[in-house]
């Protein structure tokens, strides 16, 4: 294999990799931390005498003051202009360049220290300048406004070519950082330097994926590494998407001519917007099937539509969808990369529902709501995989939701490096054959049904090793031609021998140490295991399963091995529908439970060492090929995947999981048990997932990936919320974190820093089996809909939209909960001068005359609204100490103990 060529030098900035090799003749900055003070003043000393050579050789005039002041006109064409007041910035910026020039030209040829004490006080006074700028710290306190406007424009202006920057990130500073404000300042800082230079970051892939989450919109303006937000401001509906008619026509009539070019149009679907995708892997996906020969040529052809994008400026080139793109796939073609008209798609049956809101008026015929299945209701609608469905299928949401937020309801539930047991209503898969796969941000998630240990071993192989995940996962580009990524950061060991005795991969013998002969040979190795598994699924052969349990077991930590090698988290979803069944029997759940007791201690890794072979190998042979290896002082392993297992019931398993995994993890090998052999401790938590901590890890996990300023207070409030509205229904101690996130990422949709009600209010659009299940069905019907509501309610809409059931003339509706009645909110009857009788809702103890007026103003919804708001978010920080019920008929109140 040849040399790798350097990177081509560009301003902006990137990330280093196997695929740009780190310039040597750059500046490097060592330790980047968030704190400016810490690096920035270093790295302008190390850039001052380059920028004194440039200045050298650019000046057309030896006197500092001249030289200078022709910079700063080049720079600045206004900074001398007499009606304009120079701001902190411009201030610091022409400083800086005065005293650079005065060190370039002045203090050239004599070394300071042979001059005088006067020369040698104002050398190092303009070398502090010159080296905090922009810090805060500089002549006038300037930010990094002056940074901009100093050392950055010189560069700019002055170099021929952009000067490389190699900043090494801290990664222990950045992750343990509190305070995201520094952060934020830092980042900026990069990429203000990123304007006049080539910035290359450095960065462990923990510290990227880090990045990703806690500063999203600036990882995905520069680096690319998250997915796109497209999220309006506070009051405004996300139009991601609801494309207008504008750019969905544009769309159409940019594919509308490829209906006989079936190639160009699997290449398209198979594009992302988010992630560029390598030329050199796209012959290799066998979802596109086209030859090496074509690649270009479809490319350029979707990049003179419009559709894609090129990206010429690593070593490979990569490509892209543009918006149009991205609309292109959503509108116009369906999931087998076929043509469809737009109109098709948006055709729905809300053709036959009443025209009227109200029985007392007539209003114009409108269409009915869209029904749009649950997104667990629609991952159970497999397919039949003995038709056409996939085996392994990407994870999908339904139509015009958005892929990302389904990929991130599952991982969010996630802990790392543990087992997580989350109590949830999964339907069953319709084949539960089906496994899912998504992979987003250096994450993949699989979701799968449990079959009993060998069905859900197959299927964990299948989805790992798929072709879906081969061909967009763990492609060449990611892994190298020749797993030249791979790399213990060391450069002590060869690759072959990192990933053989290190990692202790599998079916890589010295014939397959190229990515397309290994696909082969793994490729073939899985289907052939598969074979096996259909012939000794329900067998009695015992030892032909123990041999077929051991090689997927092997084919399995192999693979888990090889996505932790390229810094992928693993997180896999194990949906038990029928749990009360599973825990009747014993045999079920000891099966269940000697699955995860022998399958998760497997997966783990300590820095390049497979940690199951460092622990519980016994066999002479194996030991012999392990590299040596040098434990930490109480030092731990990682898991190279995270489990979460979901059904109605599962976290009442939690000690029975956990007693087989501590007594798994205790057959540690003889010389490691009697200290003979040194070795680090590998701990599997098994974590209850519907807990106040658990709850307060996921909210904490959405507001540091979506960037939400809410304080602690906020914070504890919100899962107070989530607790009483996604519980069972005989406890306020637990809920289920499926549905707190579907619920913060809907109220993320609409304000950017949501309230509890805004939660509540995005709560209520899911099922109504899974808001607020300590109320009767009516109730949690009426009590959505009225959070919902942006004014009061008619009576007569609430029947016709069954919210509630009419009871001869009486307009009153109880909400009867089976539990804490002080939650719940008064259901009141309004009678209004035009309008009429409506329901809406409010805190018991609330002015009724306050409402009765608020609500005689029908030509004032908005007002209602705030008003019926207002009351909403005071309940949920005061709650009542009862429920009333009342109407505006004559009847007293009554409260939720009253027989009544």
């Amino acid at each position: 294999m040849g040399p790798r060529q350097p990177a081509g030098r560009e301003r902006g900035i990137r990330l280093i990799s196997y695929e740009t090799e780190r310039s040597t003749e750059g500046l490097v900055c060592s330790a980047v931390s968030p704190r400016l003070t810490e690096w920035v003043p270093q790295l302008l000393g190390e850039l001052h005498p380059h920028t004194e050579r440039t200045i050298r050789t650019s000046a057309t005039d030896t006197d500092p003051w001249r030289a200078s002041t022709q910079i700063l006109s080049e720079n600045r064409p206004a900074w001398q202009d007499l009606d304009q007041l120079w701001t902190d910035d411009v201030a610091e910026a022409v400083a800086y360049t005065r005293a650079v020039t005065t060190l370039a030209l002045t203090y050239e040829d004599d070394p300071v220290k042979e001059r005088s004490s006067y020369h040698r006080h104002r050398h190092d006074e303009l070398a502090d300048t010159v080296t905090t700028i922009g810090t805060g710290r500089g002549p006038v306190n300037a930010g990094l406004g002056a940074l901009a406007k100093g050392p950055v424009a010189v560069h700019r202006e002055l170099d021929d070519q952009p000067r490389v920057l190699t900043l090494l990130l801290d990664g222990e500073a950045w992750t343990t950082l509190t305070d995201r404000r520094t952060g934020v300042h830092a980042l900026a800082a990069i990429a203000v330097l990123a304007d006049g230079f080539d910035v290359r970051l450095v960065a462990s892939p923990a510290v990227r994926r880090h990045l990703a989450k806690r500063y999203p919109e600036w990882t995905e303006i520069h680096l690319g590494l998250t997915e796109r937000r497209d999220r309006s401001l506070q009051g405004r509906r996300s139009t991601q998407c609801t494309p207008t008619e504008t750019t969905v026509d544009t769309a159409w009539e940019a594919i509308r001519d490829l209906d006989s070019e079936p190639g160009k149009r699997r290449l398209l679907s198979n594009l992302k917007r988010a992630d560029g995708r390598a030329y050199r892997d796209l012959p290799h996906n066998d979802a596109i099937d086209i030859a090496h020969g074509t690649v270009s040529r479809y490319v350029f052809d979707l990049e003179a539509r419009g559709l894609a994008t090129v990206d010429s400026r690593g070593q490979h080139n990569t490509v892209r969808l543009t918006d149009l793109g991205h609309l292109t796939v959503q509108e116009c073609l369906d999931g087998d990369s076929a043509l469809v008209h737009p109109n098709q798609s948006r055709l729905d049956g809300g053709l036959t529902v009443t025209p009227h809101e109200l029985t007392s008026t007539v209003s114009s015929h409108r269409r009915g709501p869209e029904v749009t299945p649950s997104s667990d209701e629609w991952l159970a609608t497999t397919g039949d995989p003995d038709a056409d469905a996939d085996y392994v299928q990407w994870l999908t949401g339904p139509e015009r939701t958005c892929d990302h937020r389904l990929h991130e309801r599952f991982a969010t539930v996630a802990t790392d490096d543990a087992l997580t047991l989350v109590d949830d209503q999964p339907h069953s898969f319709d084949d539960g054959r089906v496994a899912y796969l998504s992979h987003r941000n250096g994450e993949t998630l699989i979701v799968l049904q449990w079959g009993g240990p060998l069905a859900t071993l197959g299927r964990l192989a299948g989805a790992l090793l798929s072709e879906k995940a081969l061909s967009t996962i763990l492609m060449p580009s990611r892994l190298g031609h020749e797993f030249d990524a791979i790399d213990d950061g060391t450069h002590e060991y060869p690759t072959d021998r990192i990933l053989r005795r290190g990692h202790q991969v599998g079916w890589y013998s010295d014939g397959e140490t190229t990515y397309g002969a290994w696909r082969d040979r793994i490729t073939t190795v899985r289907d052939r295991l598969f074979e096996r598994v259909a012939a000794l699924i329900g067998s009695d052969d015992t030892a032909a399963r123990s041999e077929l349990f051991e090689d997927l077991h092997g084919l399995i930590a192999s693979a888990t091995q090889l996505y932790h090698a390229v810094g992928i988290d693993l997180t896999t979803t194990i949906r038990i529908p029928d749990t009360d069944a599973l825990a009747r029997n014993e045999t079920r759940r000891a099966d269940l439970c000697g699955f995860l007791a022998k399958t998760a201690p497997k997966q783990s890794v300590y820095g390049i060492h497979s940690g199951y072979r460092m622990l519980f190998e016994d066999r002479p042979a194996k030991l012999c090929r392990r590299l040596p290896s040098e434990i930490d002082r109480n030092a731990t392993m990682d898991l190279t995947m995270s489990w979460v297992l979901t059904g109605p019931t599962v976290t009442e398993l939690r000690d029975e999981i956990a007693d087989a995994l501590s007594t798994e993890l205790r057959m540690v090998r003889e010389a490691i048990a009697d200290g003979t052999e040194a070795a680090p401790t590998l701990e599997i938590p098994v974590v209850d997932g519907t807990t106040y901590p658990a709850i307060r890890r996921v909210i904490d996990e959405i507001a540091m990936s979506h960037s939400v300023q809410w304080t602690a207070r906020e914070r504890q409030r919100l899962v107070r919320v989530c607790l009483r509205s996604f519980g069972p229904s005989d406890t306020t101690q637990r809920a289920c974190p499926y549905d707190v996130v579907a619920s913060l990422l809907r109220a993320l949709n609409e304000s950017r820093t949501p309230t509890c009600l805004d939660v509540e209010r995005a709560a209520a659009t899911l099922p109504p089996t899974r808001f607020r299940p300590d109320l009767t069905p009516t109730a949690t019907t009426l009590y959505a809909a009225l959070l919902r509501a942006d004014r009061p309610v008619g009576h007569s809409r609430s029947t016709s939209k069954g919210f509630i059931q009419s009871r001869g003339s009486s307009t009153s509706t109880p909400l009867v909960p089976s539990r804490r009645p002080a939650t719940l909110v008064e259901v009141r009857g309004v009678q209004t001068e035009l309008q009429p009788r409506r329901h809406t809702s409010l805190p018991a103890g609330q002015n009724w005359h306050t409402w009765a007026v608020a609500s005689v103003h029908p030509d004032q919804p908005s007002r209602v609204a705030q008003i019926a708001h207002h009351s909403l978010e005071h309940l949920m920080t005061n709650p009542p100490t009862t429920t009333t019920v009342a109407s505006t008929t004559n009847a007293q109140p009554t409260t939720s103990e009253d027989p009544q």
